[in-house]
C-alpha cells in the first residue's frame, strides 16, 4: 500500500517575508499609468536576470588647478509608524529629514563624464571639487554605498540595474554650500526616500553587528571580528510586487539565495500609498537582510516554503525565519516585529505587530508544546535569541535566564568553522548553534534555562537529537537488543493520516547519513512491546530534503506490517541501485492513516547489515 502523496507543487527557494507562500512560476508586471499614488513599473523577465553591468564605483577625489568647492547635506524621508491601539495602526506622514550616511556622490557634466566623486559622512555631509569656471554640473547622490560601512547597491530591477539618484545642478563658479538635499518620501520626486531608507536599514544593520561583534575574537577564541558584510544588491521599484515574478499570491518581499540578490516589496500594480509596501517597514528590510547575512557570511540549508508563523515547520526554515525576525528587532533595538499596509496619504493598517518580549507559555503566538518542539517553531527560535540579546532590564519578567547582551555569542556561534560554516554539515538548523555554543565555544555558552523556556532540545550531548542527527555505521551499536531508538506516536487532532499534517517533532525522526556513492540498501527493523503496534515508514531524502516532496525522495519503504502483533519484528526496506557520494537525510514515519497510532516502539536502522549509530560528524 503506497501512503506516500504524489502530487503537490514544489516551492522555489526563497527566504521571504513571514506569512507567505513561495510559489515557482514566473510572470511579468504591466506598466502603469501615472497618477497620485500610482508608478509606472519596469518590465521584467526573471530575477536572475543578469542586465547591464552596475557603473564603476568611485575611486577617490579629482584635483584641479583651479578648483571650487561644492558642499552639501543629502537626506532622506521615511515614513513613521503609528498606533491608535496596540493592534491598529499603520504608516504616517514623511518624517523629517534623516542623514543619507556612507553613500556614493559624483559630480558630472551633461555629458556624464565624470569631474569628482566621494562619499558622505555619518552626518550625511559630503564635499566635492570642481574645476572653477561657468561650468553647470549634476551633483548625485546614489543609492550604493561600497566601503568599510557597507556594501550594497539599491537597484530598480534586474533587467535594467539603473541606480537611484537625488540630483542637485550647480555652477562651479565659486564655492558654495549646496545645503540640504533631500529625497522624498512621497512620490513628488519618485519616491527617492524609500531607496535611500532601504540602504540606511542595510548601514545599520552593519554597524550593529560591528558595535557587538567588531571584537568578537578577543572574547571568543577562533571568532573572526566582523568588519563589514559582502556586497548585497537590492532590487526595489516603487509600485511593484516582486512576487509577481511567481504565482504568489500575496504581496512580498523576499531574499534570493546563491545570487545575493534581494528584492524589497515596492507596492501592487502602481500603486504605493493603499497597497502593501515594505520600503519603510524596517523590520521587513533588515529581516530579508538578515537571510542575505545567512547565505553570504554563514551558511543556511533552509527549503524555503510556507510558514506562518504559529505551526510546526522544518527546523531549518524555522531556524532562518526565526534568525531574520531576531535579527531585525536587534539591529532595531525594538521588541516587536512589524509589518503595515499603505500610508495615511492613502489607507493604512496593520498586517501585524507581533511582541518578541514575552516568551514561553506566555508567548502571544507559536508556543511549542512538547520538549525540542521550540526547534521546529520560528517564532520559538526568535524568542530565545532575542532572549539572549536583551538587555537585563528590558522586561524582567520575561527574561527566562541570566544570560544578557550575548549577540557576540550568537554571532561567533553562527561563524565558528566547526558550526554553520563547516563544510561537511547538513541539514542545518538551530540545534547546531546550541551545540556550538555549549559544545565549542571557548567560553563556552550556557543558555540552558532559555532553552527549558522554549522547548528547545536541552540535552547536551545531542543537540541535534531533534533534527538532522548525524548517523555512521557502527558494528553491534544501537540494535533493537541494546541501545534501540525509540519513537512515540503522537494521535495529533490535526492530523488526517497525510504527510502534510503529521508532527514533525513527534510522529518522525530524522538522521543525516552520508553515503559514499553506489547502491543502497537501508533497513528499519521495528517493534511494539506493548500496547497497539505502531506503523513506521522508511524514507529517504536527497540534500535538499523538502518534508513530503516526493522529487527529493530517492528511496523509501511503506509496507503495512507482516503480523500487526504487539512484540514481533517489523521490517521496511528502502533501496536504491545506484546515489551518488553525499548527504541524505533519513526519515522513520509513523504511519497516522490507522485508527490507532500506536503505542510506544523501538527500532534499529542498518546498511549493508551494520547498524547506524549516532557518531560525531567528521
Amino acid at each position: 500500500m503506497i501512503k506516500y502523496p504524489r502530487g503537490g507543487t514544489s516551492c522555489q527557494r526563497v527566504f521571504c517575508v513571514v506569512l507567505v507562500t513561495c510559489l515557482p512560476y514566473l510572470t511579468s508586471c504591466s506598466k502603469k499609468g501615472d497618477s497620485p499614488g500610482q508608478t509606472a513599473t519596469t518590465g521584467r523577465v526573471s530575477p536572475t536576470y543578469d542586465g547591464p553591468a552596475e557603473w564603476e564605483y568611485c575611486t577617490g577625489p579629482k584635483a584641479y588647478s583651479d578648483s571650487v568647492t561644492i558642499s552639501g547635506r543629502a537626506q532622506y524621508q521615511y515614513r513613521e509608524t503609528f498606533y491608535s491601539s496596540p493592534s491598529s495602526g499603520g504608516l504616517g506622514s514623511p518624517s523629517s529629514p534623516q542623514a543619507i550616511r556612507r553613500a556614493e556622490v559624483r559630480a558630472t557634466t551633461s555629458t556624464g563624464e565624470l569631474m569628482d566623486c566621494t562619499e558622505t559622512d555619518d552626518s550625511g555631509a559630503f564635499s566635492l571639487s570642481l574645476p572653477r569656471g561657468d561650468g553647470l554640473f549634476t551633483v548625485s547622490i546614489l543609492s550604493r554605498a561600497n566601503n568599510q560601512f557597507l556594501k550594497a547597491t539599491v537597484f530598480n530591477a534586474p533587467e535594467q540595474n539603473i541606480i537611484y539618484s537625488l540630483n542637485r545642478q550647480v555652477v562651479s563658479s565659486v564655492s558654495q554650500d549646496m545645503g540640504s538635499v533631500v529625497a522624498l518620501a512621497t512620490t513628488d520626486d519618485g519616491l527617492l526616500g524609500g531607496a535611500f531608507n532601504i540602504l540606511d536599514q542595510m548601514l545599520k544593520a552593519n554597524d550593529f553587528i560591528r558595535s557587538k561583534a567588531g571584537n568578537c575574537g578577543s572574547i571568543f577564541s577562533g571568532c573572526p571580528n566582523f568588519t563589514v558584510a559582502p556586497k548585497v544588491r537590492v532590487y526595489w521599484e516603487p509600485g511593484f510586487d516582486p512576487g509577481s515574478y511567481f504565482e504568489s499570491s500575496s504581496p512580498l518581499s523576499f531574499y534570493l539565495p546563491g545570487y545575493r540578490r534581494l528584492f524589497i516589496l515596492g507596492g501592487v500594480s502602481g500603486d504605493v500609498n493603499s497597497s502593501d509596501t515594505d520600503h519603510f517597514d524596517n523590520s521587513v528590510i533588515i529581516h530579508e537582510y538578515g537571510h542575505f547575512l545567512e547565505d553570504a557570511v554563514f551558511v543556511s540549508d533552509s527549503p524555503g516554503g510556507e510558514h506562518n508563523g504559529n505551526k510546526v515547520i522544518d527546523p531549518r526554515l524555522a531556524w532562518s525565519e526565526g534568525w531574520g525576525n531576531f535579527f531585525q528587532a536587534a539591529v532595531s533595538g525594538d521588541s516587536y516585529y512589524i509589518d503595515t499596509v499603505g500610508n495615511n496619504s492613502g489607507s493604512t493598517s496593520l498586517i501585524f505587530r507581533i511582541d518578541l518580549e514575552p516568551n514561553g507559555a506566555s508567548a502571544s503566538n507559536d508556543r511549542p508544546a512538547f520538549d525540542g518542539e521550540g526547534n521546529f517553531r520560528e517564532f520559538s527560535v526568535t524568542r530565545l535569541l532575542f532572549d539572549l540579546n536583551d538587555s537585563a532590564s528590558s522586561d524582567p519578567s520575561n527574561d527566562s535566564d541570566s544570560v544578557n547582551d550575548d549577540f557576540a555569542g550568537i554571532w561567533a556561534a553562527l561563524t565558528h568553522p566547526s558550526g554553520f560554516t563547516k563544510a561537511n554539515l547538513s541539514f542545518r538548523d538551530v540545534g547546531v548553534l546550541h551545540n556550538v555554543a555549549h559544545n565549542i565555544l571557548s567560553p563556552n555558552r550556557d543558555w540552558s534555562a532559555i532553552r527549558l523556556t522554549e522547548k528547545h532540545g536541552n540535552i547536551s550531548t545531542a543537540f541535534r537529537k531533534e533534527y538532522g542527527q548525524y548517523v555512521s555505521s557502527t558494528v553491534g551499536g544501537c540494535s533493537l537488543s541494546s541501545s534501540p531508538y525509540a519513537i512515540s506516536p503522537y494521535d495529533s487532532p490535526i492530523d488526517n493520516g497525510s504527510v502534510a499534517t503529521s508532527h514533525l517533532l513527534k510522529n518522525n525522526d530524522f538522521y543525516h547519513y552520508k553515503h559514499a556513492g553506489g547502491p543502497l540498501n537501508l533497513v528499519l527493523h521495528y517493534k511494539t512491546p506493548t500496547g497497539t503496534e505502531a506503523d513506521l515508514d522508511l524514507y529517504v531524502y536527497n540534500s535538499t530534503a523538502r518534508y513530503g516532496v516526493a522529487e527529493d525522495v530517492v528511496a523509501y519503504g511503506q509496507e503495512e506490517p507482516a503480523t500487526a502483533t504487539v512484540g514481533d519484528v517489523e521490517t521496511e526496506s528502502a533501496t536504491a541501485t545506484s546515489l551518488a557520494a553525499g548527504d541524505y537525510l533519513i526519515n522513520v514515519a509513523v504511519y497516522t492513516g490507522n485508527a490507532a497510532v500506536g503505542s510506544d516502539t523501538e527500532y534499529e536502522l542498518m546498511v549493508g547489515g551494520i547498524n547506524l549509530c549516532p557518531d560525531t560528524l567528521p
